[in-house]
């Protein structure tokens, strides 16, 4: 019983020891770690903005932090630090942005840092971070000749695209900063509103809704995107919802397109949400479709009740100058519009009162209203005078305090307009007769059915071909292009089963350049042909000598189950991929399970290998999965099956 007492003793004396020893070592090593984190930070402040000599912590509304890097008294610019989900886990990124808004340059990396190696871990690499430095925010991905774009990690989206959100949020919170009152909401856009919606990344029953307006010439002057329906990626197509994206619309002219890798940008294009193709194509898509219809539809009245006053002006008593302003519960200005039948002040002064540029700051702003004095600061409740018309300015002032005090009340706001677009086809293929023997196929598009009907010669090729028919609802800009003679008569003399062109491929009998921006579209022109080609010239079939060997490899997102068969001689019979399970990223790795990607396979004989770009086509290479829209490869699903593949061929039965 001693002995068990003297163990007890002994092992709370080792567990006390050791507890004050862990605690010693913690409060030894505390410090020193800590101290080593800041020296790593001022590191990186240093890197990103080697010039600056000193860096105030600046405490932003939101209770963020960003760092005012200056060289003496001189403000060089901002740093901030922020964190995005990479696919590893918590990126820490830590950016330099000038007054100006262009990046000085970017830290990857963080204690937390856990992104593949060989792969997302390249991010950390000069060779990816150097091309921010220069670059102005938003930033994207595509081709870093671009002034806002910058090359992906190959193979590591996620990763490049969380790089890219959090230089691109540290660049809104410097933004912010310096102007305050941007994006705010401004004066009425001139022009007529039309509403559009979209099918986006999203299912069917969160459609992406716009509401754009637009002069009679055709120019974009305000554009809302998203409804209560909307339901985007949050950190990519969720984009959509930012003033940063939706202001690059704003004077430009309709009918819009998506600007190409290498397009200059023009009135008619605009850029990409980076990462988030398909949701810029759905907007743009509804933004053509609401003008294109005439979809009308009255503009959201201002929030806020709407009072009535006037005051006398330098016109004088029998020409007061009269507000109209709505005001919300918390006295804020929504709107306020200027003047009525009697205004008459002054031409070249006092009458610019009626101007938007004028009125447009008003918005936003408190009342009761002051004149803002010459060094006086800008706040919630003081608004600027009119050069050379003060007192037309005092007029607006006192007739928007007295309106909004004595309760004058003439509307109050009813519930935003909302219009459901009623989509209606772009344009209808034009009547041609369709020869008696032509074959008939429709494959699902973009908006509707594709339908083809095309005949074939004794050798298989191409020697008739009609794309369309009534049910044809393709988008005008995009797949409307389907019906042109420049897409359709590439068919004619070509030899199926069709594939798209590379950019770095030659064209040849079984290649068919796609339509730009409409990938959907012309993917189902060629699923059509392709089908009614193999109806008609069936291709002799492989006869399996044993039984199908299932092998499991890990690609990208998780397991890969594929199912093989062989013939005699090796070559493969039966190919297919277990969906159940099957959770690689969707426009990349999932286009395994698309129709069609078994042939590629069949017929080929193992060991495969993926085809490299100036490989020539072989019984043993196959084409890598790529996403058309990004010119970037699911490489890491590709090789998992043909992995899958060889190994099934090394245990097939004998």
């Amino acid at each position: 019983m001693k002995n068990r007492i003297y163990a007890w003793i002994v092992l709370g004396a080792i567990t006390i020891a050791a507890g004050l020893g862990l605690a010693l070592t913690y409060g030894v090593t505390k410090e020193p770690i800590r101290q080593q984190g800041i020296a790593t930070e001022e590191q990186a402040k240093k890197h990103v903005m080697p010039e600056a000599d000193s860096f105030e912590e600046l405490t932003l509304e939101d209770g963020k932090t960003l760092f005012i890097a200056k060289k003496g008294d001189e403000v060089l610019g901002y740093i901030g630090k922020l964190e995005a989900k990479g696919y590893g886990g918590p990126i820490e990124v830590i950016t330099g942005i000038t007054p100006e808004g262009t990046i000085t340059g970017i830290n990857v990396g963080g204690s937390a840092f856990a992104e593949t190696p060989g792969l997302g871990a390249k991010a950390k690499d000069e060779a990816f971070t150097a091309q921010f430095a220069g670059k102005t925010s938003p930033v994207r991905l595509g081709d870093a000749a671009q002034d806002n774009a910058v090359d992906a990690i190959t193979a590591a989206t996620i990763t490049s695209n969380a790089v890219l959100g959090a230089v691109n949020n540290v660049a809104k919170q410097v933004k912010s900063y310096i102007n305050p009152d941007e994006g705010k909401e401004t004066a009425v856009a001139e022009g007529t509103s039309y509403a559009g919606e979209a099918r986006g990344f999203a299912d069917a029953d969160h459609p992406v809704y716009v509401m754009v307006t637009v002069k009679d010439d055709g120019t974009i002057t305000g554009l809302k995107v998203g409804d209560e329906r909307f339901n985007e990626t949050e950190g990519y197509g969720a984009a959509a919802l930012e003033s940063d994206y939706t202001q690059q619309f704003f004077g430009k002219k309709l009918p819009l397109t998506l600007r190409g890798k290498d397009e200059a940008a023009s009135d008619t294009n605009v850029d990409s949400i980076s990462g988030a193709t398909v949701t810029s194509r759905a907007i743009i898509e509804a933004i053509n479709q609401a003008y294109d219809t005439k979809n009308v539809v009255a503009p959201a009245a201002p929030e806020g009740t709407t009072y009535a006053g006037a005051a006398e002006g330098f016109a004088g008593k029998n020409n007061l100058v009269a507000v109209k302003v709505t005001v919300k519960d918390d006295g804020s200005i929504t709107a306020l519009t200027v003047g009525d039948e009697n205004f008459d002040e002054t031409e070249g002064y006092g009458a610019a009162a009626l101007e938007s540029e004028f009125t447009s700051q008003f918005v936003g702003k408190k009342i009761p209203l002051q004149l803002r004095g010459r060094d006086e600061e800008v706040t919630d409740t003081n608004v600027d005078s009119i050069s050379g018309a003060t007192v037309t300015t005092k007029a607006v002032i006192e007739a928007i305090n007295k309106a909004y005090e004595d309760k004058n009340i003439v509307g109050e706001a009813v519930a935003a307009a909302t219009a459901t677009p009623a989509p209606s086809p772009t344009a209808e293929p034009v009547p041609v007769e369709i020869p008696e023997s032509a074959l008939k196929a429709a494959k699902d598009g973009y908006a509707g059915p594709v339908a083809v009907a095309v005949t074939f010669d004794a050798d298989g090729k191409i020697n008739f071909l009609h794309i369309g028919d009534e049910n044809f609802k393709e988008t005008k800009g995009f797949g409307l292009a389907a019906l042109e003679d420049e897409f359709k008569n590439q068919f004619i003399g070509k030899l199926p089963p069709l594939h798209p062109r590379k950019a770095d491929e030659e064209a040849g009998e079984n290649t068919i350049d796609m339509i730009t921006g409409a990938t959907i579209t012309s993917t189902a022109v060629l699923g059509g042909i392709n089908q009614l080609h193999e109806e008609q010239f069936p291709k002799q079939t492989l006869v399996v000598t044993g039984d199908a060997v299932t092998v499991s490899k890990t690609g990208f997102m998780g397991p890969i189950q594929v199912t093989v068969a062989f013939a005699e001689d090796g070559s493969i019979a039966q190919f297919a991929i277990e969906k159940d399970g099957f959770v690689e990223t969707r426009g990349y790795g999932a286009q395994a399970l698309q129709e069609g990607f078994a042939e590629l396979l069949i017929g080929k004989r193992p060991p495969l290998a993926i085809r490299a770009d100036d490989e020539a086509v072989d019984d043993n290479k196959v084409e890598n999965l790529r996403n058309v829209d990004t010119a970037t490869s699911a490489t890491i699903t590709m090789q998992a099956i043909i992995d899958a593949v060889n190994e099934a061929y090394a245990n097939k039965p004998e």
